[in-house]
């Protein structure tokens, strides 16, 4: 954290300390039990004095300014253990939720009697109330992280969030726990769950997912094609043991059709240089590419790419061994003085390359 007006840096925690009103209550309470990683989680024990800090609600009748009061280095005091020689342990003020308060169930009388008990330095009627809001205040904080979909503090592999997102993108029943489709990292296939959710799988769907985690233009189009294998026993065979030979009926040419419904046409650019190569065979967000859709709709699926390569983005064609030209690719014969716009096609599918 930066320095203010020449002061030194304070941390999270300082700050937690000296500034509690600027924090919301989950966050505080995040924060303080990460200073004490040994404790027993919050609201799971018997003893408040074990708990990595002690909560107390408002007890008095006042709108307090805001929801978190301060937060001090005292002992919570318990029904269950001694107080003698108790460490210190962070305890902070509620104002938002608790027993007394203008919003409070407490009547207001009781609560003007705890507030002489008080001025008199009794405080054994406060300190047992607050037995029963550090329990209710934990079971609040509790709740609030368990429907919370995003916890700042914790490991996105260890969130609830993770859990439902894998189940919504299908991730959940995979073999291995954080197994996604190959060439795909899995957080990729998570940040667009609503779009996997979804079992009907459009191409403005892909579009939209394949532009946000390129970052480039891309655009797909229906009906592309592809072909499909025929099952052996429904193949054509002539013959007295023939089957599926009568002409204009059953008949067919070969052992594979042409499917309109089989692939989907990808348009992609213009590019730059190093974004045109990246998606050549080799290239990083080839196998991105190939594994997105396979993600998406499946691994059966063509896809015919175009890659478009900017005007005056052609490189010059030199004979290396290290990087040797590739013929269509990335050297084309007969380039003029100012290289035009280039288009490269191929196919992929699947877990395939290109074709």
């Amino acid at each position: 954290m930066a320095a203010d007006a020449g002061h030194p840096a304070r941390s999270v925690a300082e700050r937690l300390f000296d500034e509690p009103h600027a924090f919301e209550f989950a966050q505080a309470v995040r924060l303080l039990e990460l200073l004490r990683p040994g404790a027993v989680p919050l609201g799971t024990g018997l003893d408040p004095r074990a708990e990595a800090l002690g909560l107390m609600g408002a007890l008095a009748p006042v709108f307090a300014p805001s929801a978190l009061g301060a937060v001090r280095e005292a002992p919570l005091r318990s029904l269950t253990a001694p107080a003698v020689d108790e460490p210190p342990q962070p305890q902070l003020e509620v104002n938002a939720f608790g027993l007394g308060g203008p919003e409070g169930p407490l009547p207001d009388t009781y609560l003007e009697w705890l507030q002489d008990r008080v001025r008199n330095k009794d405080t054994s009627a406060v300190a047992f109330l607050n037995l029963f809001q550090h329990r209710l205040l934990a079971l609040l904080y509790r709740a609030q992280r368990k429907y919370r979909v995003a916890d700042p503090y914790l490991e996105p592999d260890r969130s609830t969030a993770q859990t439902v997102l894998r189940g919504l993108s299908g991730l959940l029943l995979s073999a291995r726990r954080h197994a996604a489709p190959a060439g795909i990292d899995a957080h990729a296939v998570l940040a667009r769950a609503g779009l996997f959710a979804n079992s009907r799988r459009s191409l403005a769907g892909f579009d939209v997912m394949a532009c946000h985690h390129f970052g480039l233009p891309m655009r797909s189009s229906p009906f592309a094609g592809g072909w499909r294998e025929i099952a052996a026993a429904s193949q054509t065979r002539i013959g007295r043991q023939g089957r599926n030979h009568r002409l204009g009926t059953g008949a067919v040419a070969g052992t594979r059709i042409w499917d309109e419904h089989r692939g989907i046409g990808i348009r992609i650019g213009p590019l730059a240089l190093g974004d045109y190569e990246s998606f050549l065979p080799g290239g990083g967000r080839h196998t991105e590419l190939r594994g997105l859709a396979a993600a998406y709709f499946g691994a059966d699926l063509y896809l015919h790419v175009e890659l478009h390569l900017a005007a005056g983005q052609q490189p010059r064609a030199r004979l290396s061994k290290a990087v040797p030209p590739r013929l269509g690719w990335t050297a084309w014969a007969g380039a003029g003085a100012i290289p035009p716009a280039r288009t490269a096609r191929m196919t992929l599918r699947g877990g395939s390359g290109a074709a």
